[in-house]
């Protein structure tokens, strides 16, 4: 009996398989669809954030545009004061909304580090230092919101501003008594690393108070112009005066009939001069 020819034949190793269309087009896909290589996000430094800091002091102290600037106009500002600065030199613009984002990060952690600090510091005894004051803020920071307060430059920063004094202030339980003590010319805080009294920035005033300082009231108007006008007739008779004081004294030199000495030629030449 004859063997099959065909038992021997190995079609797997003889015929190879050859790729279809569907399985070079899943593998096309793939490429085309594989995600494209993303922008290495940028890291905020420290001198980022000091940057920032000062561009957003400098920009919300403008008494006259602060609040009533539209928000893109305000961080537009901050964002060109950021590319400015030389600190920055070399360094990517930031976009403003990255400030944006960044400052409302900085702002509410400090405000909360703020709490901390001042919880931390009725609670000193007397072995504590200074430094342990400021490790016993970094513990019930954590404690209070599970997470570590890595902005201590920021805070240091701004810790001396008003806003975060008042802030400071609340917590011990000090209430405003009214805006002529808040806002009055130099406030006084202690720095508790240092044990030193240190002036505090003054606050500076609002747009409306801005404003009415710069229109000042009929009434005070006038009285200023009635100064103005004092002013103007007393001057103009104590010219009057020394006019007449001089003219006098040139009369006396030009009566006398001797010879006149060397300076009061010299000082009737010079009153003749302004006289006439």
């Amino acid at each position: 009996m004859d063997s099959n020819p065909f038992l021997n034949l190995n079609f797997v190793e003889s015929s190879p398989i050859p790729l279809f269309g569907t399985q070079a087009t899943q593998d096309a896909n793939l490429e085309q669809h594989s995600p494209a290589q993303r922008k290495e996000r940028r890291v905020w430094t420290a001198t980022d954030d000091l940057v920032l800091i000062s561009a957003w002091l400098n920009t919300s102290k403008d008494a006259i545009v602060s609040n009533e600037q539209k928000c893109g106009a305000f961080w537009k500002r901050i964002a060109d004061y950021m590319a400015a600065s030389p600190k920055l030199a070399g360094i990517e613009k930031r976009a403003q909304l990255h400030c944006k984002n960044r400052w409302h990060k900085i702002n509410d952690q400090v405000c909360k580090f703020c709490g901390a600090y001042e919880a931390a510091t009725r609670a000193k005894t007397s072995g504590q230092n200074d430094n342990d004051v400021l490790k016993e803020a970094h513990v019930i920071y954590f404690n209070r919101y599970n997470k570590k307060f890595s902005l201590e430059h920021a805070w240091k920063e701004l810790r001396y501003d008003q806003k975060w004094c008042l802030i400071s202030t609340d917590k011990t339980g000090k209430k405003r008594k009214g805006e002529d003590e808040v806002e009055s010319s130099t406030s006084h805080a202690t720095d508790n690393v240092s044990g030193q009294s240190v002036d505090v920035m003054e606050r500076p005033p609002g747009v409306k108070a801005a404003k009415r300082r710069g229109k000042k009231p009929l009434e005070e108007d006038k009285e200023v112009e009635g100064f103005h006008r004092m002013w103007e007739v007393k001057e103009e008779d104590w010219c009057r005066k020394e006019k007449q004081a001089k003219i006098g004294l040139l009369d006396r030199l030009l009566a006398k009939t001797e010879p006149l000495a060397d300076y009061e030629e010299t000082l009737k030449k010079k009153l003749i001069a302004e006289l006439f």
